[in-house]
């Protein structure tokens, strides 16, 4: 599940040394100035599927989260549709991508956020935090009620996410830290307590 963001962080659970490391892909010639009223944040469409192994290939310079979105997108019972959203720089070209997949806290149906990324020239240019705030839109208007996130603790709060263990006794499936194991309230009511099961894909026992 890992993903970039704007700080180029890494936000996947399988990988989650990368986010002592920073997780920063290699440096990138600089994007053309791009304000964050310039992104369009829209769900993936079918003809997106191509452009979003290219970003998530370019962010992160190997293929492991690019297949890991292929996987989780064959996987009903992970992939909610309409929850693959892109956001396009201002030619039309997806620049980032976010995705939210099905987990469970014990029982109860969750919501994993990753991976979030970014293509190396336009890190850091509000890409990230369009596409992440328009994914977790959608997905208070589907009815979702709890969403979790391994990543960049300076990154993540500015969406809402907190501590998900200290908060709220939401309890990762491995131990990662404290700080970097997050959960949201998208409805405003108190998340279920337990332990975060993530799909089969993410491989986590």
């Amino acid at each position: 599940m890992s993903g970039t963001n704007d700080t180029g962080a890494s936000n996947d659970p399988h990988n989650n040394a990368s986010i002592d490391a920073g997780g920063n892909a290699p440096a990138a010639p600089a994007a053309p100035a791009v304000s964050i009223r310039s992104w369009h944040p829209r769900p993936e469409t079918t003809g997106d599927i191509p452009a979003v192994r290219r970003v998530n290939l370019g962010a992160f310079g190997t293929a492991e989260e690019a297949d890991l979105v292929d996987a989780l997108r064959r996987d009903p019972s992970a992939w909610l549709p309409g929850l693959s959203y892109v956001a396009d720089a201002p030619d039309g070209t997806p620049a980032a991508h976010a995705l939210l997949t099905r987990c469970h806290i014990d029982d109860v149906p969750a919501v994993a956020l990753a991976p979030c990324a970014v293509l190396p020239e336009y890190q850091k240019h509000g890409a990230g935090g369009a596409v992440i705030r328009a994914l977790l839109e959608a997905a208070r208007s589907a009815g979702e009620r709890t969403a979790i996130v391994l990543g960049h603790p300076p990154y993540y709060p500015r969406f809402g996410f907190a501590p998900a263990a200290g908060r709220f006794g939401i309890l990762p499936p491995q131990p990662w830290p404290d700080e970097a194991f997050m959960a949201l309230s998208l409805d405003g009511s108190i998340p279920p307590r337990g332990t975060v099961r993530y799909a089969e894909a993410f491989g986590i026992d």
